[in-house]
C-alpha cells in the first residue's frame, strides 16, 4: 500500500494545485492592472502636457498679424476664446483711448448679450503679479458654449476689426476662476 494513494489524497492534492493556479492568475490579473493604471495615467500626463504646449507659443509673445489670423484658425471649435484688439478700435496709437476687442472662438461671459458684432468693450483685468487676463467662457443653460466663428470682418480693410497682416500683436493667456487656460488675447501694438 506504500505506492497506492487514497482517493482522499489525491483530492487533497488536486485542491491544492488548483488553488496556487487560481493564486498565479490573480497575482498575473493584479500586476497587469497595475500596469495598465500606469500606462492610462502616463498617456493622460502627455495629453495634458500636449494641450497646455499648445498655448505656449502664444504666451507673453509678439506675434504678426498673420499669426493672429493663423491662430483664430488653429483653435476654430475648440473651447478657446480669442480677444484681438485692433490699433484702429483702440483709438489714438499713441494713448490708447480704449481696450475694446472683438472675441472670437469660444464667447466670453462679458460678451454676452453683446449685439452680432462680438464687440467687447468692458476691459478685462489682471490679478497682481500675474501675467495672464481672468475672464470666464459663457455657457448656456443647456451647459453648451457658443461661438463666433465669422472672421470676415478680420480680413477686411478698413474695418475696425481688420488684422494687418504685418501688423504685431502682443499674445497674453487668458485664465478662468478655476486656472485652466481658456483663451488668448491679442494686443496690437
Amino acid at each position: 500500500m506504500e505506492g497506492e494513494m487514497g482517493t482522499g489524497a489525491r483530492i487533497a492534492i488536486a485542491l491544492i494545485v488548483l488553488g496556487v493556479l487560481i493564486s498565479v492568475v490573480f497575482t498575473i490579473l493584479s500586476f497587469t492592472r497595475n500596469t495598465t493604471n500606469q500606462g492610462i495615467t502616463t498617456v493622460q500626463n502627455s495629453l495634458e502636457s500636449m494641450q497646455l504646449a499648445s498655448f505656449d507659443d502664444y504666451d507673453q509673445q509678439m506675434l504678426s498679424g498673420t499669426q493672429v489670423l493663423s491662430a483664430l484658425k488653429l483653435f476654430e471649435g475648440r473651447p478657446v476664446g480669442m480677444i484681438v484688439r485692433t490699433a484702429k478700435l483702440r483709438g489714438d496709437s499713441i494713448n490708447y483711448t480704449s481696450d475694446d476687442g472683438y472675441n472670437y472662438g469660444a464667447m466670453f461671459s462679458i460678451c454676452k448679450g453683446e449685439s452680432e458684432d462680438y464687440k467687447i468693450t468692458e476691459d478685462i483685468s489682471k490679478d497682481d503679479d500675474s501675467s495672464w487676463y481672468k475672464l470666464d467662457l459663457e455657457t448656456g443653460s443647456s451647459g453648451s458654449m457658443t461661438y463666433n466663428m465669422n472672421y470676415i470682418d478680420a480680413k477686411k480693410t478698413g474695418t475696425d476689426a481688420y488684422i494687418r497682416p504685418t501688423a504685431k500683436f502682443l499674445a497674453e493667456l487668458i485664465k478662468d476662476s478655476t486656472g485652466t487656460i481658456v483663451g488668448i488675447c491679442f494686443t496690437q501694438q
